[in-house]
């Protein structure tokens, strides 16, 4: 049974969602001093993939500025045979043996398409590059992956050809057209040319300038075009299970849209038929607590928007470690805080938002319905407020350390 939240009814959870809080009086003994080093809560990239050797760090560094590779910064090794020479593809007549071939079908890309040497960015099974119809001018991303790959699996790239074959939404990538050659498979999708949201986080946290990272209005409206995307996901039953700043783009420079990629860890699933899922798979910072324990369904995708949302406004992620074991184990924990130095400046709303999403029992977690409905959402956009009544006083099976003096300054207010 779901109802309207009433004034009243907002103030009485607000006051219980305090009463199951451990506040801590002290907060910056253990911050970083200027020129001290990385922050302690510093975001790398530590995927747990055979294919994934790039590094990547938010960091707010001594002297203000984000720290990236340089094999991050300009990456310009070609991965593909079709980007050397339209002769050296033309020549492979051979078709594929059944049972090894994604698309049933070779077919060289570089009649229909010029692919550029740069990489604009590298996912779990492969990099994204530039590339343009011959005959129309239009450009296009492409994602070429390597087929021979221990963890590239045949089965699985069909899965993600097949999702996004059917995908009719603003917020998702658009597939445009699918080749393969002996060696990799080309998908080719809509060209977002606004970048990464991971670079804008990257920007934003090592300019020490403002408060936190994004403002509340632009995390919320990110937030928010993330969840409509979800929504779609759910509703056709479809998981993503890695969602992160890397696999959000903006659709132009104005970063007025966004559009979610990279969907080889995604599958289909319908709770209400099937079981749980069981293969962990996901990033460490991103990962919920349910898919590490292997029992988990649609809901890990709200565990890692809640965590988007807090790096969107902190700059760093709520759960940290020197690698992905102790990462893991820090999530399982689901032991988080929200340090007076960083979150002074925003609203019990948002704090809340992330609250209902960072929880260790999926039961009590918002579904992706009830995350839109949220005030903090709302009050960006339009809609009902609705919660389901079995969650309400629930919230603290999340340790979450908060500075009680701020949290009493912004109760609660629709």
């Amino acid at each position: 049974m779901r109802q309207t939240a009433t004034q009243t009814d907002t103030d009485d959870e607000a006051k219980k969602m305090i009463d199951n809080i451990t506040f801590d009086e002290v907060f910056d003994d253990d911050r970083p001093q200027m020129n001290a080093g990385p922050h302690p809560c510093a975001m790398k990239d530590i995927t747990n993939t055979a294919d994934m050797d790039i590094a990547r760090v938010v960091s707010a560094s001594g002297d203000g500025s984000a720290d990236l590779p340089a094999s991050l910064a300009a990456p310009v090794s070609p991965i593909s045979p079709c980007t050397t020479s339209t002769d050296e593809c033309s020549q492979q007549h051979h078709q594929p043996a059944h049972d090894d071939s994604v698309t049933g079908r070779y077919s060289d890309i570089e009649r229909q398409y010029h692919i550029d040497a740069r990489v604009l960015g590298s996912g779990h099974h492969g990099s994204v590059r530039k590339c343009q119809d011959r005959r129309t001018g239009k450009r296009y991303a492409v994602k070429s992956i390597q087929k021979s790959q221990h963890s590239v699996k045949p089965a699985g790239l069909r899965r993600e050809i097949s999702l996004l074959t059917e995908m009719r939404h603003d917020g998702i990538i658009g597939l445009r057209d699918v080749f393969e050659d002996a060696e990799y498979v080309h998908i080719v999708t809509e060209l977002c040319e606004g970048g990464e949201l991971f670079d804008q986080i990257v920007e934003r946290a090592g300019d020490e300038s403002g408060p936190g990272c994004f403002d509340e209005v632009s995390a919320a409206r990110i937030i928010s075009q993330i969840l409509n995307a979800v929504q779609y996901l759910h509703d056709r039953n479809i998981v993503h299970r890695d969602l992160k700043p890397e696999n959000i783009l903006f659709d132009s420079k104005d970063g007025a849209s966004i559009k979610l990629i990279d969907f080889g860890l995604a599958r289909r699933h319908d709770g209400r038929r099937e079981g749980p899922m069981r293969t962990v798979v996901g990033t460490p910072y991103y990962i919920a607590p349910d898919v590490l324990r292997k029992k988990y369904d649609q809901s890990c995708d709200l565990w890692s928007v809640g965590v988007i949302a807090f790096i969107l406004l902190a700059g760093y992620p709520p759960f940290n470690g020197k690698d992905n074991a102790e990462t893991h184990r820090a999530v399982s924990r689901g032991r988080y805080r929200f340090a007076a130095e960083d979150w002074k400046h925003t609203t019990s709303e948002s704090r809340d938002f992330v609250r209902r999403l960072l929880q260790t029992d999926p039961a009590r977690r918002m579904t992706v319905e009830e995350a839109l409905a949220h005030p903090w959402i709302i009050r960006h956009s339009r809609g009902p407020m609705v919660f389901d009544d079995s969650r309400e006083g629930e919230m603290d099976n999340v340790e979450v350390v908060l500075d009680q003096s701020y949290e009493i300054m912004n109760r609660w207010t629709a």
